[in-house]
């Protein structure tokens, strides 16, 4: 299924209780009032305005930041999305698809007052911002996803089990027998037992990683809005194809994927992206799982100051 309009209505400027203009792009935490939610976000760094949300299910913004390389060329406005971190959210699942995370963006860039900004979107957040350059490319200089997901179809989950089936050789995974055939359960289906996020990332997080032995600090440091996780389910998000949409992206793409991503693989996810978004540029970094920023860092950052580099100069 192709990505859906959104059927909510757009956007007006909202309103927030405090002044418009340049105050709203100050440096420092703030909030906007989005849709009847109370939305957080924090403003970084100087230039063209970028807006950076959350994944959407539940991870508060404190994971991404800081983003060097996106501080030093732009503004950077890292957003809780609804019911995340700091931002409040309805207690409905209804009100968690994807064409409400694009509204809510949308409803952002508008309380800022910027007629266009850059994008940058990680995982599911690259879901986010892929779909907003498809409903709103005119509003846009550009966007950077970052291991993002564009569908979540059957070449998809081939991919993502083949991944992990070719871990089991890895030293880590080796030394824990049964990991591999647990974690393979849990995604492909075969086990359905409820779990906390915790249990979750503990069963799958090293996976998450092209050094396996970083997960559970990574993931210790992480703020999850459980609650949330069953909203997003409920609604469907991130179960949007957007591949047959993705040429309606008229502005520069900046595609970003580790090379040893398994949940949101190069192949069919970064590469298709690639390959229908016109102005696109495909960066695969070596020896990286799905967090570049966090396991390779400076290759990410290079990529990044190259690119804004060539569209806002120095």
């Amino acid at each position: 299924m192709a990505f859906a309009e959104p059927t909510i209505p757009r956007p007006t400027e909202a309103q927030a209780g405090e002044p418009t203009g340049a105050s709203r792009l100050a440096h420092g935490r703030h909030f906007a009032e989005i849709d009847g939610n109370r939305i957080h976000y924090e403003v970084r760094g100087s230039g063209p305005v970028l807006i950076a949300p959350t994944p959407g299910w539940g991870p508060s913004l404190g994971y991404m930041m800081p983003l060097p390389a996106l501080e030093r060329h732009c503004t950077v406005v890292y957003v809780d999305t609804r019911h995340s971190g700091e931002s409040s959210g309805p207690e409905r699942g209804d009100q968690y698809t994807l064409a409400h995370f694009v509204s809510d963006i949308e409803g952002l860039r508008l309380h800022l007052g910027a007629p266009q900004v850059f994008l940058a979107g990680h995982s599911a957040g690259g879901h986010q911002v892929l779909a907003y350059g498809i409903r709103y490319s005119e509003n846009l200089l550009g966007i950077i996803c970052i291991d993002g997901i564009a569908a979540q179809d059957e070449a998809r989950a081939t991919e993502m089990l083949a991944r992990m089936e070719a871990r089991r050789s890895h030293p880590f995974f080796a030394a824990r027998p049964g990991f591999v055939d647990t974690a393979v359960r849990m995604l492909g289906g075969q086990d359905t037992t409820p779990r906390t996020t915790d249990e979750v990332f503990a069963a799958i997080g090293p996976f998450y990683f092209h050094d396996p032995a970083i997960a559970a600090g990574v993931f210790a440091t992480m703020e999850i809005d459980e609650q949330v996780q069953g909203y997003a389910r409920e609604s469907g998000f991130q179960r949007d194809n957007l591949l047959e949409d993705l040429h309606r992206i008229s502005v520069p793409t900046l595609v970003i994927a580790g090379d040893d991503d398994f949940i949101c693989d190069p192949v069919t996810q970064a590469a298709r992206i690639a390959a229908r978004v016109p102005d696109s540029t495909l960066e695969v970094i070596r020896d990286c799982g799905h967090v570049p920023w966090i396991e390779q860092p400076d290759a990410f950052d290079r990529v990044c100051d190259g690119w804004l580099r060539a569209r806002i100069g120095d």
